[in-house]
C-alpha cells in the first residue's frame, strides 16, 4: 500500500513537470509573436491614447488630462469633423457592399461555373496587385479623368458637348476606385467558403424540387458566410484610415477621415487632435469588429482561411 502510494506520487510530479514543460515551450513558442504586437501595436497605440489627453505647447507636449481634443473633433469647425466621420463609414459601407457583391459573383462564377483551370483565373485577378496602388489609381484617372478616355468616349459620340469633371474629383470617383482595387482581392475568402460547400447537398435540394434562387439563399450563402465575413473584415476596417486614394481620386470633394488624421500628423502642434482623431476611429473599429465577431464565432472564421 505504501508503494503504491509513493509511485503515484512519483507519477503525479512527472505529469505536473511534463505540464509545466510544456508550458513553458508553448510560452518560448509565442514570445517572437508576443513581441511583435507588443512593440509595434501595443506601444505605439499607447502612445497614441497619451498624447490625445494633452496639448501641445512651444515647448513640447503638455499632460492636461483632458478631453479637449475629443470635444473639438466631435463640436469643432459646427461639427464639420463629426460629419466626415459619418460621412467616411458611408463611403466604407458603400464600397464594402459593392466590393462583396462583385467579388461573390465572380467567386461563385469560378467555383460552380468553372471546371478547369480555377487556380489560373484566381492567379489573373491577382493582376492588379503587382502594381503600385499609387499607379493603379492614377490609371483610373486616364479612364474616368477630365481628359480621360470616358469624356473622350462620350463627347465622340455626341453624349456630351465637353468633357466634364463629374467622373473625377469627387466622393463618386473615391467609391469606384476603391471597389475596383479592393474586390478582386476579396475574391479568395469567398472561394475559399464556396469549395467547401458539399455540393451533394445542393443536388439533394434540386431533387426535392428546390429552383436555384432557393437553393442558393438556403444553402450556398449560408453555407459561405464565414468568406463573406472575412471579406467584410478585409475591406470595411481599412476603408476607414484611407487618406491616399481620397487625396488622388477625390481632392478636397472626397476627403475621408482618414485625409483628417493625416493632415493633423502633418503639422506638430495637431498631433494631440489627431491622436484623439485615431482614437476615435480605433473604437469605432473595435465595436463593429465585435459586432461581425457575434454573427459568426471566430472558430468559424479561421476555417474559412
Amino acid at each position: 500500500m505504501g508503494n503504491r502510494r509513493v509511485k503515484m506520487s512519483i507519477f503525479k510530479k512527472i505529469v505536473s513537470l511534463i505540464r509545466k514543460r510544456e508550458g513553458l515551450t508553448i510560452a518560448f513558442q509565442l514570445t517572437p509573436s508576443m513581441f511583435w504586437i507588443l512593440a509595434f501595436l501595443v506601444i505605439p497605440l499607447a502612445f497614441i491614447t497619451v498624447y490625445s489627453f494633452g496639448v501641445m505647447r512651444a515647448g513640447g507636449w503638455i499632460p492636461e488630462w483632458g478631453f479637449q481634443n475629443y470635444v473639438r473633433l466631435f463640436t469643432g469647425l459646427d461639427g464639420m469633423y463629426f460629419k466626415l466621420l459619418l460621412r467616411s463609414v458611408g463611403i466604407a459601407a458603400l464600397v464594402t457592399v459593392c466590393s462583396v457583391a462583385i467579388a461573390y459573383s465572380l467567386a461563385y462564377f469560378i467555383s460552380f461555373r468553372v471546371e478547369k483551370y480555377k487556380y489560373t483565373w484566381l492567379i489573373l485577378l491577382m493582376g492588379p496587385f503587382f502594381i503600385s496602388w499609387v499607379i493603379l489609381v492614377l490609371g483610373w484617372r486616364l479612364v474616368i479623368g477630365y481628359s480621360g478616355l470616358l469624356n473622350y468616349a462620350l463627347v465622340q459620340v455626341g453624349l456630351l458637348s465637353e468633357p466634364t469633371r463629374a467622373t473625377w474629383g469627387n466622393w463618386g470617383a473615391v467609391v469606384l476606385v476603391l471597389v475596383m482595387g479592393w474586390a478582386p482581392w476579396i475574391v479568395f475568402p469567398i472561394f475559399v467558403s464556396l469549395e467547401k460547400i458539399d455540393k451533394s447537398l445542393l443536388e439533394a435540394a434540386a431533387d426535392l424540387g428546390a429552383n436555384p434562387i432557393k437553393r442558393f439563399l438556403r444553402i450556398t450563402l449560408p453555407l459561405s458566410s464565414p468568406g463573406l465575413l472575412v471579406a467584410t473584415f478585409f475591406i470595411l476596417l481599412p476603408i476607414f484610415g484611407e487618406f491616399v486614394t481620397p487625396a488622388l481620386a477625390g481632392g478636397s470633394g472626397g476627403m475621408m477621415y482618414g485625409n483628417l488624421i493625416e493632415s493633423s500628423f502633418m503639422g506638430w502642434p495637431r498631433w494631440p487632435f489627431g491622436s484623439a482623431a485615431s482614437v476615435t476611429l480605433m473604437i469605432l473599429a473595435l465595436i463593429i469588429a465585435t459586432a461581425l465577431l457575434r454573427v459568426v464565432r471566430l472558430e468559424t472564421l479561421m476555417e474559412s482561411l
